[in-house]
């Protein structure tokens, strides 16, 4: 966040509280009081340290209509996968990588990530793509498609139908779903069927 930004809220946080603080004293509404504290609170705890609480959803990924929001849940997510299997070298870009269509590879897991998402997570994503992307996976890899759509179960069955039981797909919306990714990322496993 810039300095100028913290600054402003900084100084607008500090105000509501002060404002909070008259109204309790002049017996305005309790509610009315306490509401200005607290937000005049978290705005001043914004200010000093530049960035949003997890609890008021900065680590949740927004999803807008421009190409950034793709690129930061893309990067986003690359980091979650790194997360997830700290013990294997960082994926690396599958030949196939494209900015709209990331494809990484894990060497070690013999694991294709195929990261799909949408702008908005309502959407259905259509099977026929996603069995485009796994087309061409050799037998012996495994496959994890992870989206932040609402509906998986359709994928999940076509990625099962075209790669097998080393395919799954995964509902990635911010780092609370690490836990998750992490547990399927793992159980997928390496080739010779240990579990990683």
């Amino acid at each position: 966040m810039r300095p100028g930004i913290r600054v402003v809220l900084g100084l607008g946080g500090l105000a509501l509280v002060v404002v909070g603080v008259l109204l309790a004293f002049r017996g305005a509404s309790d509610l009315t009081a306490l509401g200005s504290l607290l937000v005049g609170a978290v705005v001043a705890v914004t200010a000093v340290s530049g960035r949003l609480p997890k609890e008021v959803g900065l680590q949740r990924v927004t999803f807008g209509a421009d190409d950034r929001s793709a690129q930061a849940y893309r990067e986003a997510l690359y980091d979650a996968v790194r997360q997830a299997l700290p013990e294997v070298h960082p994926p690396s870009r599958d030949k196939d990588w494209h900015p709209r269509r990331p494809t990484y590879w894990v060497d070690e897991l013999q694991l294709r990530v195929v990261i799909r998402w949408a702008r908005d997570r309502s959407v259905h994503l259509d099977v026929s793509t996603i069995e485009s992307d796994l087309s061409g996976t050799r037998e012996a890899v495994a496959v994890l498609l992870i989206t932040n759509v609402d509906e998986i179960d359709d994928l999940s069955a076509a990625a099962r139908s075209r790669a097998g039981e080393r395919a799954a797909v995964v509902r990635w919306r911010s780092t609370e779903d690490n836990a998750t990714l992490r547990h399927t990322a793992r159980g997928l496993g390496a080739p010779d069927g240990r579990s990683s």
